[in-house]
């Protein structure tokens, strides 16, 4: 029997079963349940289209593959497998540097969403009240317009 997610888990975000099994941690077949992501729920909610959630997701995949994320604890299970090298993680961060250039520079509004939402995966409330103007903190509709246009220049920019 296949346990469901609890109704508190439920609550909070979309829930969905994976579209493809997966081994376990004991090599048997698991079926896991995803949450669905921000940027699938805006675009889901037509707030952004395919190509910015793809523009999105790429941003922040290259932000791992650069190691640019924060430090966090090692996990206590460490998988084997390749990955990228030092030739992939410093591509990686020449293509978040054009990414932050062409949003602006590193201190335009579309680049800090972009890097401490995409990047840091920072949610857009905490970054809308982390950052501000004149001591104020932006309203979330503002931080959300400031999201959508930079997945725009992301999904020309990723082109």
């Amino acid at each position: 029997m296949i346990a469901a997610p609890s109704a508190e888990r439920r609550q909070h975000d979309r829930v969905v079963r994976a579209g493809e099994t997966i081994a376990d941690s004991e090599g048997c077949i698991g079926a896991p349940w995803l949450v669905e992501s921000m940027l699938e729920r805006m675009e889901r909610r037509g707030d952004i289209g395919r190509r910015e959630r793809h523009a999105g997701e790429e941003f922040g995949r290259l932000f791992r593959l650069a190691h640019l994320d924060p430090l966090r604890a090692a996990g206590i299970v460490r998988e084997g497998g390749g990955s990228a090298g030092p030739h992939g993680s410093e591509r990686a961060r020449r293509r978040i540097v054009a990414a932050m250039d062409a949003l602006g520079g590193h201190g335009s509004p579309c680049a800090t969403a972009a890097w401490f939402v995409l990047g840091c995966e920072m949610s857009l409330r905490q970054w809308s009240l982390r950052e501000g103007w004149a001591g104020k903190p932006i309203r979330e509709q503002v931080a959300k317009g400031i999201l959508v246009g930079a997945l725009g220049i992301l999904a020309e920019h990723f082109a």
